[in-house]
């Protein structure tokens, strides 16, 4: 009698690199003729950015932008200014041999530092973080199902991810807004701010088009004064994924890379133009199912039956996760008393990412950074800001103790109340997004061998051996221990459940 082995190659994803690079920024900078002479600094700020990467052999090569923006007083007039300047950087990190490589690069602004040389000249000196996840693809070898010489074969059920298919695609949005009417002319944009909505995506033949908007806000400066604008830009895109049908699950994660806006001057001679260049980063990731069984326990019932077990990783389908929260703080200034607000905004920084498989929650902390341009009771603009720290968490059934979360902030909208003459009340409405992603692990069998030259041999020639159940205790082991059928033991003791529901006599008929 031939023992039949159906065996299952499965894929798992495997951590390659996890890690943290960091990149020192600087910057020697003399303004030009047409900047005014510096009087004092109000704020200088980092936002750095990923705008592309490539795997080459087992070398990981990337290019990160830092986007830096110092604000200051002009000496003659009380006009705020600001010197915006891009720095590009490239890095490598070696990762090894990957295969089916996933990314992620998220860098941070560590800390900057700026001063004034002398009127014209200023010296900047800062750091950027780069956190650094590889994930790659490893093979296991699992037993779905054996017959023959009389097997007894225990089953579990599982759902494995059998497909997974992942696209990238740079969009760039390039195009030219107008002010409406009633907006003065730009002297110098303070800040911009790209806030993505929920996309809409749709399966085509094969291809996932995805829609969506981009909101772009800016602060800007005009004479002695500041003023908001926004506008929104639609955009979509075709993402090329083969095999893609209606049986998978997919999300799409859109980010932007940059935001560059440049005023120019309209048909006369104001500039009431504003020409834009926005990059997006679109990362869709569609996984298929498939119910699985993997054998867990096996024995002959007339061979002697030795086999080899191991521990599987199973990845599930990732779980999406959309929170919505609310966070507030109170801003305060000890300068002359708070005449007007012109905007307020609210970043988020050092996010946290605690998963608590116990209590199946994950737990979200980090630190706010609230910020408003006033003007006091002089007119003169300039920026308060605070550092609130926030923690918040949420329910998740499906977390285990092998879970990962990859989260961020998509969008903070604030609004805000003037208390009095020296505090704002802020109110930031927090959307948090992201995965979830679970590793199921499961001890099965990998490998059986069975002698079919020995038979078993039992302890004196009965049919039915008389033995006492206790509560709870599973039918399967019973059956192993004498060498029998579960469904025999089942069907001789009128049983609906293969765990037994109070103690009592079972008869064990003997196959």
């Amino acid at each position: 009698m031939n023992l039949k082995i159906n065996r299952e190659t499965l894929s798992v994803s495997e951590n390659i690199y996890d890690g943290v690079q960091e990149q020192n920024t600087e910057l020697d900078y003399i303004l030009p003729d047409y900047y005014p002479d510096i009087f004092k600094l109000i704020k200088c700020g980092i936002s750095p950015s990923v705008t592309s990467y490539s795997i080459n052999g087992d070398t990981l090569d990337y290019d990160i932008t830092a986007d830096v923006r110092i604000l200051y007083w002009a000496e003659n007039d009380s006009s705020l200014h600001c010197i915006s300047q891009r720095l590009n950087y490239s890095k490598s990190v070696n990762i090894g041999t990957v295969s089916e490589p996933d990314v992620t690069i998220v860098p941070k602004s560590d800390h900057i530092n700026c001063r004034v040389v002398n009127k014209r000249r200023i010296d900047m000196r800062g750091a950027v973080s780069i956190k650094i996840k590889v994930t790659g693809e490893s093979k296991q070898e699992a037993v779905c199902d054996i017959s023959g010489m009389n097997v007894q074969v225990r089953k579990m059920p599982v759902e494995y991810m059998s497909q997974k298919i992942t696209c990238e695609k740079t969009l760039t949005l390039n195009d030219e807004a107008e002010l409406a009417s009633s907006k003065p002319a730009v002297s110098d944009i303070i800040r911009t701010e790209t806030e993505l909505s929920d996309t809409e995506s749709k399966i085509i033949a094969g291809k996932l088009v995805v829609k969506g908007e981009a909101a772009i806000k800016l602060l800007y400066t005009s004479g002695e004064s500041a003023e908001t604008m926004s506008f929104t830009i639609p955009y979509s895109q075709i993402a090329d994924m083969e095999g893609l049908d209606e049986n998978f699950r997919f999300n799409v994660r859109v980010t932007a890379v940059y935001c560059d806006i440049t005023p120019s001057a309209d048909s006369n001679g104001e500039n009431k133009k504003l020409k834009y260049e926005i990059k997006l980063h679109i990362k869709c990731c569609a996984y298929k199912t498939i119910p699985l069984s993997l054998v867990s326990d096996i024995y002959s019932t007339s061979y002697p039956c030795e086999y080899a077990s191991a521990k599987l990783w199973i990845d599930q389908p990732p779980e999406t996760i959309n929170e919505h929260i609310q966070n507030k703080a109170v801003l305060e200034t000890d300068e002359n008393s708070i005449a007007g607000v012109y905007d307020v905004w609210c970043s988020a920084k050092n996010i946290n990412i605690t998963p608590d498989d116990e209590n199946k929650k994950i737990k979200i902390s980090g630190m706010l950074c609230y910020q408003a341009m006033i003007k006091n009771e002089n007119n003169i603009p300039s920026v308060i800001e605070k550092d609130q720290a926030f923690e918040y968490e949420f329910d998740s059934e499906g977390i285990t103790e092998n879970s990962t979360a990859e989260i961020y902030i998509s969008g903070i909208s604030c609004s805000y109340t003037l208390n009095d003459s020296d505090s704002i009340s802020v109110k930031a409405d927090i959307n948090i997004k992201g995965e979830l992603y679970t590793t199921s692990n499961f001890n099965a069998v990998t490998d059986v061998s069975i002698d079919d030259t020995v038979k078993i041999t039992r302890d004196g020639d009965y049919a039915i051996k008389l033995y006492y159940g206790v509560k709870d205790e599973q039918v399967w082991n019973i059956a192993k221990k004498y060498s029998t059928s579960v469904n025999a033991i089942m069907e001789e003791n009128s049983l609906e459940s293969e765990s037994l529901s109070e103690n009592g006599m079972l008869l064990i008929p003997i196959v």
